[in-house]
């Protein structure tokens, strides 16, 4: 089951949920239960897992968001490209409502001059969210990043903590950067485990700088 602690209630629309494979149709069944009971009603969950979880909530009718790790290093990106696209044509076809596409800032210009030729044909009617390492972005990234995701059309940018370090990390500072250079509509998700320190960080500086943007923000726990 879920972990709550006082930052969330029981039925926190805040809260999305990050799902791991599960092969056991009975303990697929469980999960599908217990998900419903959250009242989450957005969901990440493997690739190969897509189509079972969507079988489950059909009823349910969540949001369901799948993922993508777009990683061209050692590999022609044109070929890349047609993967990733083979790949969400797939997927959204079986029950996916969108994508989450982690992508590191040193593709990230690149992948969207590419995606922005097939941006309608892969995404209409689904949801295209970028992931990325909030220490992947400096501020010299920061206006290709908002140009970009607006070009695009994002949905959501989605951050990552991927190595927290403590202090080292600066995740208050990176993240106080990119709320007072915010330029986009898109969504602000959050990928921090069940890191309820780190989430509360989070909330406490988007309530103090950018309060318009709190209801647009969605927490990723483990489930």
């Amino acid at each position: 089951m879920i972990e709550f602690n006082e930052i969330f209630s029981d039925s926190d629309k805040r809260v999305a949920l990050w799902c791991e494979n599960v092969d056991d149709t009975n303990d697929l069944a469980i999960m599908a239960s217990n998900i419903i009971e959250s009242k989450s009603k957005l969901i990440s969950v493997p690739i190969e897992s897509v189509a079972e979880f969507w079988a489950c909530l059909e009823k349910y009718n969540p949001s369901i968001l799948t993922r993508y790790n777009f990683a061209p290093i050692n590999k022609d990106f044109d070929s890349i490209m047609d993967d990733f696209a083979r790949t969400v044509t797939n997927v959204c076809k079986h029950g996916a409502n969108g994508v989450q596409i982690f992508v590191k800032m040193r593709d990230f210009e690149r992948f969207v001059e590419n995606l922005m030729i097939i941006r309608d044909d892969l995404f209409f009617q689904n949801s295209l969210n970028i992931v990325m390492d909030i220490q992947d972005i400096d501020m010299s990234d920061m206006d290709m990043l908002f140009r970009k995701i607006r070009d695009v059309r994002a949905n959501a940018l989605t951050l990552t903590l991927n190595e927290d370090t403590g202090m080292q990390s600066d995740f208050v500072g990176r993240l106080y950067a990119l709320l007072q250079n915010w330029n986009t509509t898109a969504d602000l998700h959050f990928l921090l485990g069940n890191n309820f320190d780190r989430i509360d960080q989070s909330i406490r500086l988007i309530e103090c700088f950018r309060p318009e943007l709190m209801e647009k923000v969605r927490f990723f726990l483990d489930f």
